[in-house]
């Protein structure tokens, strides 16, 4: 049996860790507040200053970002958090001021610096302050970043890549979608779909990729972004890919383009015996593209044994106007006991009851 003195013993250590944790957690707790009055109380001199720079015209901002622009360091790393802060919040010529501030101090630069640093926190920051500030300059070295062995590290880079809005960061966050240090598809879509035109190229250069991942992330920027210049190589990729998810993220993406490219895959798609998954969406998409052509194929999935598939297809019917209603109207005056009637019906329904709420929400709103 143990002994009551060596239970005393194991309690007493186990309060003395207890006592200790509490008191760490204590002193971090105190310096950290300590830090943060500190701060703000070198920043309060000069916090009026910076103020002013938001509220005033643009004639009347050189004087006060010189002011700004020669205040000591030791007030300048106290004021530059709640300068950061700001940037993400405002807009125009406040923005524009805030961003000339951080030129003038050269902040920009050592942030560009700071990406090379030990320190993974300071890394991270260094990218969102370069993201804030949309710093083109800075892409090469972010791009690098992307196989950083710190994750949040990775995370931030991504994220301003593609606000910077330089097209060279294409393939590299193509290929951070790959390996052992990775950054989230959802992620690498949001930056991708940011960085406007030029990126277009790239992006479709990514339909070649021989990873299965980087083509359909590569498609949904295409249709995320609107790239219909894109929409013959989305459509082959449609027609051609050997993966199911390329496949079905081309449908959803040629049902957002909305090219006369799209009719013929989307098409060949719904057709009996393809996977249901490519089908529903493909359906989906026929409806989004609004090529009447379309009515014929889809009123024909309406009697289709999957009934997503056909409820999928009658919801895309409404969506063609007049034709596609018309063939739902046709379809609900058949046999009560088939499928088709009772697809069409639901949809026509459907969509009575929500022309019903517009008209009472317009009511209410006069």
């Amino acid at each position: 049996m143990i002994s009551t003195g060596i239970v005393n013993w194991a309690l007493m250590c186990l309060l003395a860790v207890v006592l200790m944790l509490s008191l760490l957690t204590a002193a971090f707790r105190g310096a950290r507040t300590y830090r943060r009055h500190r701060r703000e109380r070198i920043a309060a001199p000069v916090r009026g200053l910076l103020l002013e720079l938001l509220c005033a015209a643009e004639d009347e901002q050189d004087e006060l970002l010189d002011r700004l622009a020669r205040i000591e360091k030791r007030t300048w790393a106290a004021l530059e958090p709640t300068v950061a802060a700001m940037v993400g919040k405002v807009s125009g010529r406040a923005r524009t001021a805030l961003v000339r501030l951080y030129e003038v101090r050269g902040a920009a630069d050592d942030a560009v610096a700071d990406l090379g640093s030990r320190s993974a926190a300071r890394r991270g920051r260094a990218a969102h302050v370069l993201g804030q500030l949309a710093h083109r300059p800075a892409a090469p070295a972010l791009c690098r970043l992307l196989d950083d062995r710190d994750r949040e590290v990775r995370l931030a880079a991504a994220r301003t890549l593609g606000r910077t809005g330089d097209p060279v960061a294409v393939p590299h966050l193509l290929r951070s979608l790959c390996g052992p240090r990775t950054v989230p598809p959802n992620l690498v879509t949001a930056s991708l779909t940011s960085l406007g035109l030029d990126a277009w190229p790239g992006v479709a250069a990514g339909l070649r990729d021989p990873e299965p991942l980087v083509r359909a992330v590569a498609i949904e920027a295409l249709g995320v972004t609107g790239a219909i210049s894109r929409a013959p190589e989305v459509a082959r990729a449609l027609r051609e890919d050997t993966d199911l998810e390329v496949r079905i993220r081309a449908a959803r993406a040629l049902g957002r383009l909305g090219m006369p490219d799209g009719l013929p895959p989307l098409r060949a798609s719904i057709r009996p015996g393809r996977p249901v998954a490519l089908r529903i969406v493909a359906a989906g998409a026929l409806g989004n593209l609004g090529a009447v052509a379309a009515t014929g194929p889809l009123t024909e999935l309406l009697d289709d044994p999957d009934p997503h598939v056909a409820g999928t297809a009658a919801r895309a019917l409404l969506r063609l106007g007049p034709a596609g209603e018309s063939a739902l109207r046709e379809a609900a005056d058949g046999r009560p006991e088939a499928p088709a009637t009772a697809q069409a019906r639901a949809a026509l329904a459907e969509a009575a009851v929500g022309r019903s709420r517009h008209d009472v929400l317009g009511e209410v709103a006069l």
